[in-house]
């Protein structure tokens, strides 16, 4: 049974990392009968003054962030059996983390991954390393590292030996 005063929120993105954070998430979920919250930020450019295609833009990026976003929750359910709820949003990431946490008291724990590549951990792990928070409330946050095999992150999640 879920635990619906607790969630993992994990942030789905076009990293491979963010797969690893994922199926992480799902896995800690699993292990403490948690619910588990998957968001997804739609890149939706303004083109002004051009109200029509605006719609029609903005309405095919909420469809393609709503589509990657069921991919990673599907992976992640065929991987922990731990079924997620899907969050779209128009905000850049570090915004709609602050409002999604605090519209939702459940979520207690955010997971991110940090990258692998040459770009760095990402932006929201380097704001942490920074010392600045993610959140309006604190939640705990956890890093996972880049480049994990299945078999890694399985263990680190707590599926296997």
């Amino acid at each position: 049974m879920t635990d619906l005063s607790r969630k993992f929120l994990v942030v789905s993105d076009d990293t491979e990392e963010c797969v690893s954070a994922a199926v992480f998430a799902g896995l800690r979920a699993k292990a403490v009968h948690a619910g588990l919250v998957i968001l997804r930020c739609a890149k939706t450019p303004a083109l002004g003054g051009w109200i029509g295609l605006d719609k029609d833009i903005s309405q095919d990026a909420l469809d393609a962030a709503r589509l990657k976003a069921r991919q990673h929750a599907d992976h992640v359910e065929t991987r922990t059996g731990v079924m997620a709820e899907l969050v779209i949003s128009e905000d850049d990431p570090l915004d709609a983390i602050r409002k999604l946490v605090e519209a939702d008291p459940a979520i207690k724990s955010l997971v991110l991954a940090v990258g692998s590549g040459r770009w760095g951990p990402g932006p929201l792990v380097s704001r942490l390393g920074k010392g600045r928070p993610l959140s309006v409330r604190p939640i705990a946050v956890t890093v996972i590292p880049g480049g994990l095999s299945d078999r890694q992150v399985d263990e680190m999640g707590g599926l296997a030996g």
